[in-house]
């Protein structure tokens, strides 16, 4: 996932070899039953979950799926398409804000390849009470989504309570994917586009976005982010 490359780095007018870590690529395609629905750069680990995350957020039924991993296709067998889901969580899921953060500081410290490489993006699922279900690091912002995904099914994560925490913007694919398996809330550390605030709002999802300096911003879903208690 990650290797060595020789660089020059130019630094006081002066220009002085080093030797840098970086992320290697992959370009993955997945395929159901012989269709292509998927073609991503990504890093070559975890291509079993990318696939499997990939039919699942595409509303392919699971149940009985077959995963090959040939170098990089992802081939799925027996995945069934236009399996209904539908998002009904029992009792609705609430968090504080400060929680919010805290499951942020836990992933970003976490992250070692991003510190490594300055390069992968980290997708993390968390408990509402805070607790780390899974983390994946890509050089894909939606490879790592979709990867932890993959991750969490394998699990029997209930995606319906999950928490989703991302280094990356908040953009429209990533909002569709993650309301693709019912998860309430999103918080994102960067930007979100118009699309994606809208999209969210569709499905009566949480988003959270510009997360830093111990704040962040809440575009829907407002009833389920609660003040710091008192007290």
């Amino acid at each position: 996932m990650i290797s060595e490359s020789e660089v020059l780095v130019f630094k006081g007018g002066v220009l002085e070899k080093r030797v840098d870590s970086v992320a290697e690529e992959v370009e993955a395609r997945v395929y159901v039953d012989g269709v292509e629905v998927l073609r991503i750069g990504t890093a070559p680990h975890m291509l079993k979950e990318l696939g499997i995350g990939c039919a699942l957020a595409k509303g392919f039924d699971l149940s009985n799926v077959q995963v090959v991993v040939e170098k990089s296709n992802i081939l799925l067998f027996y995945a069934v398409p236009g399996a209904l889901r539908e998002c009904r969580c029992g009792s609705d899921v609430t968090v504080r804000g400060e929680k919010i953060l805290e499951m942020f500081s836990i992933a970003e410290k976490r992250a070692e390849m991003f510190r490594q490489t300055g390069c992968f993006h980290f997708t993390a699922l968390f408990t509402a009470d805070g607790n780390l279900i899974e983390l994946v690091e890509d050089v894909s912002r939606l490879g790592a989504l979709l990867k932890v995904l993959g991750v969490a099914y394998t699990k029997g994560v209930d995606f319906c309570k999950a928490i989703l925490i991302a280094s990356s913007r908040a953009g429209h694919e990533m909002i569709k994917t993650a309301s693709s398996v019912c998860i309430p809330i999103a918080a994102f550390r960067g930007a979100p586009t118009r699309k994606a605030i809208e999209t969210a709002r569709s499905c009566n999802m949480t988003l959270i976005a510009h997360i830093r300096n111990g704040r962040f911003s809440i575009y829907s879903g407002f009833h389920r982010i609660l003040p710091e208690a008192r007290p």
